[in-house]
């Protein structure tokens, strides 16, 4: 079941008024929560639901075992027993495949296949992110050995919570759990989150639908029947797309949680008007590069011990590898953690100048005039924009090669062919437009929205949902995101 379907609609109707009538009933209410997040599932991959069970028990089990263990030694081994479990049941799930067919090139599994027949491995829809939240869950007790567990109950219903177990945000179990015994709803949520369903809707199925089947789709296929400006405008596209379909998800599910009377976090803050690299990933898929930062990064050392450059290099890499067992993504993660290496370079220097600036008794607006300030934002947005929009491809293209070739494309300006539709680079243009004025357009369509009474705010978001479904093509594409 997906957000843009009648389907869930129709449930989420039933869901939303049961939810605020059963919620003052702490007996009733979480069996109720929990029935809707299985049901919401279980619609969707009823296989995996068992999945989906195990995976939350095993983490809640391990923070009460942690919570009653108080030797060093004995936590350490079941923190790291969890922690090899979930990340087994996942390596499974997105490598057996992978694995199998490196066995094959190397010539080391043909006994293997000849003797055993080898099922299919089908990857279950969400399992990377309520791992990583159960997880969260898990390892925040054991930092904290005061922290007591919470109910059984409470920990399914934090680890299959419907509007994130599909594809976030991650949430930490600190910042939900609390919410599922509140009973405190601001009402300007219910304007804010009739907004941010829309705003998601209008992403997903008008914008981002557009420039997949306008441009993005025949670029990716046949890059060498298109010129170089429209192999551009495919790149470009896809950059756009994927920020529009999976912002547009985010802004769905926190919608969505408004609506329940709970937050779930804002996940995307405008990732495309970063000036570097660093400040993309503190916009971008905020709930993953936080708790890769979280528990992975700081673990690693983070910038205390060991190399600082080596503990970011290895976190954007196994962040590549975590969207997939394909080659491209080991690229596409090296290629960010790379840049990401030279932009704390270079960003560490500065400091370093600046501080020697101030020890002489000097400031730093001194060195650099403050008029040239814009200029260079500009020119790290320009440089931030292209680097990202090229390492898309890789997500995109169907394997490296294919990547390759469109990159090849891209820079080959002597060559004929077809061009791109000039509202393809109006919708590029748009979000861009969207993330720079995206605040004030939401806050005016909040304020009129609060001055329309119930009928009529009704008919004013049919009407915008008609719009939206107008605009958009015919059948809603599927989540690019749910494949990972």
């Amino acid at each position: 079941m997906v957000f843009t379907s009648f389907e869930f609609a129709v449930f989420f109707e039933v869901a939303l008024i049961l939810n605020w009538r059963l919620k003052a009933n702490p007996d009733i209410y979480p069996p109720f929560l929990l029935l809707a997040n299985f049901v919401f599932y279980g619609l969707g991959a009823p296989r995996f639901l068992p999945l989906l069970v195990i995976v939350a028990t095993v983490n809640w089990y391990t923070t009460v075992r942690l919570y009653r263990e108080q030797r060093p030694g004995r936590r350490k081994f079941m923190i790291a027993a969890c922690v090899t479990f979930c990340l087994g049941l996942l390596f499974f799930f997105k490598y057996f495949e992978f694995g199998l067919g490196l066995l094959e090139e190397l010539g080391l599994a043909e006994g293997l296949l000849s003797t055993f027949r080898l099922p299919e491995i089908v990857y279950p829809i969400g399992l990377s992110f309520f791992t990583f939240q159960g997880l969260s869950m898990a390892i925040d007790h054991y930092r904290d050995p005061a922290l007591e567990p919470p109910d059984f109950l409470s920990a399914l219903n934090f680890v299959s919570f419907f509007p994130t177990v599909l594809s976030g945000p991650i949430q930490r179990a600190g910042d939900l759990i609390p919410q599922l015994s509140s009973l405190r709803y601001d009402p300007e949520n219910f304007n804010l989150a009739v907004v941010l369903i829309l705003a998601g809707l209008f992403k997903k199925i008008a914008l981002s639908g557009y420039v997949s089947e306008h441009i993005v789709r025949q670029v990716f296929q046949v890059p060498e029947t298109f010129s170089a400006a429209a192999v551009w405008a495919g790149i470009y596209g896809y950059g756009a797309q994927i920020y529009l379909d999976f912002s547009g998800y985010s802004d769905l599910a926190l919608g969505i949680g408004l609506l329940l009377g709970y937050n779930v976090g804002v996940n995307f803050n405008a990732p495309y008007l970063a000036t570097d690299i660093r400040d993309f990933w503190r916009r971008w898929h905020i709930s993953l590069s936080t708790w890769l930062r979280d528990y992975l990064y700081i673990p690693l050392g983070g910038n205390r011990r060991g190399s600082k450059s080596l503990n970011l290099f290895l976190t954007q890499l196994l962040g590549g590898l975590w969207h997939g067992a394909h080659l491209r993504y080991v690229i596409w993660g090296a290629a960010h953690g790379l840049a990401l290496v030279f932009s704390h370079f270079f960003n560490d220097r500065r400091r370093a100048r600046d501080r020697e600036l101030e020890a002489r008794g000097l400031k730093a607006w001194q060195r650099a005039p403050v008029r040239f300030a814009p200029l260079r934002a500009f020119i790290g947005f320009l440089l931030t924009f292209n680097f990202v929009s090229l390492a898309w491809i890789l997500f995109r293209a169907e394997d490296s090669g294919r990547a390759l070739e469109i990159v090849l494309a891209a820079v080959d300006f002597k060559r004929p062919g077809a061009g791109a539709p000039l509202l393809v680079w109006l919708v590029i243009g748009l979000t861009l437009l969207m993330q720079l004025v995206g605040r004030p357009v939401r806050e005016w369509f909040m304020r009129q929205q609060s001055r329309l009474p119930g009928p009529v705010l009704a008919v004013w978001c049919a009407f915008w949902v008609v719009i939206i479904l107008k605009l958009g093509p015919n059948g809603v594409l599927p989540f690019i995101y749910f494949q990972y």
